[in-house]
């Protein structure tokens, strides 16, 4: 996927509905932080700022 069609996803404020479990959120954003692109940036944090503080 390019990434011009990534960022018209991560724009999209459609209705939120909960995907993932914790757990699986904060494996999304290790492997996101990883890639490296703006984009991919910007989706970690997202997810990051949405998670429950870890224990």
């Amino acid at each position: 996927m390019d990434e011009v069609r990534l960022w018209a996803l991560i724009e999209d404020q459609g209705e939120r509905r909960p995907l993932l479990t914790p757990s699986e959120a904060r494996a999304a954003v290790a492997l996101l932080r990883r890639e490296g692109s703006p984009a991919a940036d910007e989706l970690a944090a997202r997810i990051a700022r949405r998670l429950p503080a870890e224990q």
